[in-house]
């Protein structure tokens, strides 16, 4: 009766060495998904890593299948492939650090149950051992029965047997005690796992949580930002042409109250007057003529282009955050979109004829600070697609500091800026920009029509 009942009891028992294998190989696979978990980026997960957990979890359960897992361990190989299907949907919806917890769970279920079929073929194993010394042991019983009828004869023999025997049941109860341990340790292994398992869990969905929570905050206030910005950009233009109509009342003020005190030297002065208008008619007619031959020269605009809408918003994007950023006197944004190898045509246009110059990004960096010093007022602004670009045009004035006295029709500098965006891989950058500067223009000339 002990020998049967031992060898019922030795058909539950796993290898002594399996459990300290499935704890090792379980702690291996939850390692990276506990330095993810405690890492200080997370939530940037490469999807060339979360394919390469992938395809070792489908090699995983492959393995489990050639271990007959699929009969020996059916509901932990289920749990394997229904963790890999979960991943590849968490891909698919860009959760990356979903995707890497279902995968790392796919490889663990996977590997489990190959481990779970390896110790399940190794009890059958044992099984067959046992049945095959139970078949020894009824053969011993047959001969013992049949050295009934010469027991005198036979006695030496079964005496021998008997030892063998006892020897044999020993080393039975030996193994039988060693396999017990073996799977006891096993259990607790797998406890400890499950529940560093859960904490690991509990852990990630915490971080989670937060990364959500923070990425809302962060979008919150970066449109609040715009919002604030687009604001004071308005009211900053709303304070430079309440500054520029007061300058200009103030110099109508003036010049009434000289005129009727300088009468008398007007009267004198009538050769010079004469000279200066002729003078401000040399600067109109050169400004006009500098505006027709920028008009001959500059290839008309079809109005046709080969970018799509969603293209031609984005760059308008680009163009609208360049203003505000100009407005606000933000020049680290104002700057941030011009590419590398930016090239700026610069024209200057005086009485005394036209300078050209090419400027690089460095030297428009310096003239682009030196502009902003100034007290610059939009008074023109036109954004529209054409080819393969977004072209931006912004005019700005200002009273000229050669202006004359009251005596005098008020000049002005006008500059106007011409940007081109073009997409850079997927940016939008701008790539050229030109200047022309026309000073000393007085207020009814060309390029204010």
């Amino acid at each position: 009766m002990k020998l049967l009942k031992d060898t019922n009891t030795e058909k539950q028992k796993f290898p002594r060495n399996g459990g300290k294998s499935v704890a090792t190989t379980a702690w291996l696979l939850f390692l990276p998904m506990l330095m993810i978990a405690c890492g200080g980026s997370l939530g940037k997960i490469q999807v060339e890593n979360v394919d390469a957990v992938l395809t070792e979890s489908e090699t995983a359960i492959e393995q489990a299948r050639l271990a007959n897992a699929q009969f020996l361990a059916p509901d932990t190989l289920d749990q394997a492939e229904s963790a890999i299907e979960s991943a590849r949907e968490a891909v698919k919806a860009k959760d990356g650090l979903e995707a890497m917890r279902l995968a790392y769970d796919a490889l663990t279920q996977a590997r489990i149950a190959e481990q779970e079929a390896m110790y399940r073929s190794q009890e059958e194993g044992l099984n067959a051992i046992i049945k095959r010394k139970e078949a020894e042991i009824i053969e011993f019983q047959a001969n013992l029965k049949a050295a009934d009828a010469s027991l005198e004869e036979n006695r030496a023999e079964m005496q021998r047997l008997d030892m063998e025997t006892s020897q044999l049941q020993t080393k039975m109860d030996r193994k039988i005690r060693e396999v017990e341990w073996a799977r006891q340790q096993a259990l607790r292994d797998y406890s400890t796992i499950q529940t560093e398992v859960h904490s690991l869990q509990s852990k990630l969905d915490t971080t989670q949580t937060q990364f959500r929570q923070a990425r809302s905050q962060v979008e919150a206030q970066e449109h609040q930002v715009y919002q604030l910005r687009r604001e004071l950009a308005l009211a900053q233009s709303m304070v430079e042409e309440a500054r520029k109509e007061a300058t200009e009342a103030r110099a109508k003020a003036k010049t009434q109250a000289r005129s009727y005190s300088k009468q008398i030297e007007r009267l004198d002065q009538s050769s010079k007057l004469k000279q200066r208008e002729v003078l401000l008619s040399q600067k109109a007619q050169a400004a006009r003529a500098y505006v027709q031959r920028r008009r001959t020269g500059t290839p008309d605009r079809t109005g046709k282009t080969s970018l799509t809408d969603q293209q031609i918003v984005k760059g308008k994007a680009v163009i609208n955050d360049w203003y505000i950023a100009w407005a606000t006197k933000e020049m680290n944004q104002h700057l941030r979109d011009y590419t590398q190898d930016v090239t700026i045509e610069q024209i200057v246009i005086r009485a005394s004829g036209e300078q050209r110059t090419n400027l690089n990004r460095t030297q428009m960096v310096d003239a682009l600070k030196k502009m902003s010093s100034q007290a610059w007022v939009r008074t023109d602004a036109g954004i529209e697609p054409d080819g393969e670009r977004v072209i931006g045009v912004y005019r700005f004035s200002r009273l000229s500091q050669r202006a004359g006295n009251g005596n005098h029709p008020a000049l002005y500098d006008v500059w106007t800026r011409e940007i081109w965006v073009t997409q850079v891989g997927n940016q939008w950058k701008i790539s050229h920009e030109g200047w022309r500067i026309y000073e000393d223009v007085p207020k009814y000339a060309t390029i204010f029509n």
